[in-house]
């Protein structure tokens, strides 16, 4: 297909209804080039819907026998690496037998459909993530910058040190030296875990808070390390705006043993019958989140949290109250 009847078809499946004159605008291209472009795309069978008069315009309907779906660069490796981190969950969890074949055979389908340029940098990509029980790549914040996503996972896998630009919680910017071990992805964001040279230590830096990867020229020896652990040990551990303290009277294996999915707090061991689980995270949603999953274990607990976290446990139960 030419380059403008790719731009058109691309422009068409991304939502669901255009005017002429938007798709025109967009193409740079006259009205009566349009109506050309449109029927050509119907003489490939691809099912088009036109409407007339001064509101007309163009939707791309469904068919049984659609050709194939046109993806830019940005598109195709995340719609691929949400598809390897989604089989690499099913793996680890009860998922259908059918559910993980789909699964695993659309990954293999759109892979060998990735332009030859990206294929490698795609794959070096898959190899560079340590997925843990509960990845979200496709949740509200979405994939990050895919161009930086590629320049990290290069250099997780030539284990080459990097510079980059990292913007802090507080909005200022700082210039970091790391050596990159892994990308994890947790909750729909993804991070970077990586040995700050300056600093001496690990660190995990968002992904989307890194700006101007520079690869410096100088070689490491990778060490191990469990990223997913990792990261989320350093959410547990850390205080952010609201928190959050569930004590339960059972202990902390029992705890585990009753909780299905990962625990993303501190889990200390008070006596043989006791433990006590810290939340805490810089959204009110999030802290509420883990503490509704927590307290639908059957044991007895007592709730220590911030005023905004208890009215929102409050507002539940409310509503709760009207089931049934």
């Amino acid at each position: 297909m030419p380059g403008r009847l790719l731009r058109l078809l691309s422009l068409l499946q991304s939502r669901g209804w255009w005017r002429a004159g938007e798709l025109s605008e967009h193409l740079g291209v006259e009205s009566r080039t349009l109506r050309r472009d449109i029927e050509r795309l119907k003489s490939l069978d691809y099912p088009v819907r036109s409407r007339t008069g001064r509101d007309g315009g163009y939707s791309l309907g469904e068919s049984s026998n659609l050709p194939p779906l046109q993806f830019d660069d940005e598109e195709a490796v995340a719609i691929a690496v949400s598809l390897s981190t989604a089989s690499r969950q099913g793996r680890g969890q009860s998922v259908s037998g059918g559910v993980q074949v789909a699964t695993d055979s659309a990954r293999i389908k759109l892979e060998r459909m990735l332009p030859t340029r990206l294929r490698r940098r795609y794959h070096r990509l898959v190899q560079s993530i340590e997925a843990g029980p509960d990845p979200d790549p496709g949740g509200e914040a979405g994939l990050p910058d895919t161009e930086v996503l590629l320049e990290l996972s290069d250099a997780c896998a030539d284990h080459q040190a990097l510079s980059f630009i990292h913007v802090k919680r507080d909005g200022s910017r700082t210039l970091r030296r790391v050596q990159p071990h892994k990308l994890v992805t947790m909750s729909g964001y993804w991070y970077l875990v990586a040995f700050d040279s300056d600093r001496d230590d690990w660190r995990s830096f968002k992904v989307e808070r890194i700006s101007s990867v520079k690869h410096r020229h100088e070689r490491f020896e990778p060490q191990a390390l469990d990223a997913w652990s990792f990261v989320t040990q350093s959410f547990a551990e850390a205080r952010y705006r609201f928190s959050a303290t569930v004590t339960f009277e059972i202990s902390a294996q029992q705890l585990r043993s009753k909780h299905h999915g990962t625990i993303f707090g501190v889990v200390t061991e008070l006596t043989h019958q006791r433990c006590e689980v810290r939340l805490s995270a810089d959204a009110l949603d999030l802290v509420v989140e883990y503490l509704c999953a927590l307290l639908s274990v059957d044991a007895d607990f007592q709730i220590a949290a911030d005023r905004e976290v208890l009215n929102r446990l409050e507002a539940i139960r409310a509503r709760l109250g009207t089931v049934g």
